[in-house]
């Protein structure tokens, strides 16, 4: 505690004649420095209870299947027992999870989250408030916010989880043709969003100009494809149908093998003609009988 030994006036006195008059260039600095250690405390209590929340990444994009997890952390002076914090899904009623006095509560939880979220509780004393999905499903998709509070704040942040699905391995039928006719068609289901579609034959030249795709909605909100490639001339060999996913950077293919195929109506006219010459060597020999 420091005791003035000048009036309260004087110590308050901005002439600096009147500081030296009474306290001297040394008392001066002391007391300088001693207020400025006062300041310097109350920031720091100030502090104490400040908590700030940082996530890896803003934008997530992940595959439907596999398991992901969302990763931020705080960091506060409090003990980790004094920190509670909350995931929730913009679009959700329920909460995805929620993290208080040093436990799990899970009574509001979103049923479809239900045994498939996780917090690494081992991690939180060190800042980690990271959320942990398992089998993620299109629906999944949408902005989590998360929550982190102290006993004297709360702040919050907000990440964006893409989902993207690669749809099932390609399969590639050639469909009867009344004029004889060649059609590759290539069938795939289970894409979000729609895939680029392309055509290749053997020797690896793009015949993706020859052919036309359509889409329809699939289960699940996921989308269906069926891609038909048609030429007039169909040399033999191997022709690929690939559907890819730009951002996954993955996707499926599959390839067709033409070995021989004759137009309908040129199989019909030489059994045909067949035919009539067995009828006219039966009719000669009965004859001559």
């Amino acid at each position: 505690m420091v005791v003035s030994l000048c009036p309260k006036d004087w110590f308050l006195h901005p002439a600096v004649s009147v500081f030296f008059s009474c306290f001297g260039p040394s008392t001066i600095r002391m007391n300088y420095l001693f207020h400025t250690l006062i300041l310097l405390a109350a920031a720091e209590l100030t502090r104490a209870g400040h908590v700030k929340v940082r996530c890896k990444e803003e934008q997530i994009t992940a595959k439907a299947g596999d398991d992901d997890i969302i990763q931020c952390r705080f960091y506060s002076r409090n003990k980790a027992g004094s920190v509670a914090f909350v995931w929730k899904k913009e679009d959700a009623a329920g909460i995805i999870y929620n993290y208080t006095m040093s436990h799990s509560s899970l009574e509001e939880q979103e049923p479809s989250y239900r045994d498939r979220v996780e917090v690494f509780d081992n991690e939180i004393p060190k800042g980690n408030v990271s959320l942990g999905l398992k089998n993620v499903t299109l629906s999944d998709s949408g902005i989590y916010k998360l929550s982190v509070a102290t006993r004297s704040q709360t702040t919050e942040t907000q990440v964006l989880l893409s989902i993207r699905a690669l749809g099932t391995q390609p399969v590639i039928h050639s469909p009867s043709d009344e004029l004889g006719l060649l059609v590759l068609v290539c069938e795939s289901s289970g894409w979000y969003p729609a895939p680029s579609v392309t055509w290749e034959n053997g020797l690896g030249e793009n015949l993706t100009s020859y052919s036309h795709t359509q889409l329809t909605n699939c289960k699940g909100g996921s989308v269906c494809v069926k891609s038909t490639l048609e030429m007039d001339n169909w040399p033999t060999g191997n022709y690929t149908c690939t559907m890819w996913d730009q951002e996954l950077d993955e996707g499926v293919s599959s390839t067709f093998t033409l070995i021989h195929r004759v137009p309908l109506g040129t199989v019909i006219g030489a059994t045909g003609a067949s035919v009539c010459a067995f009828i006219l060597i039966v009719a000669v020999c009965w004859s001559w009988w």
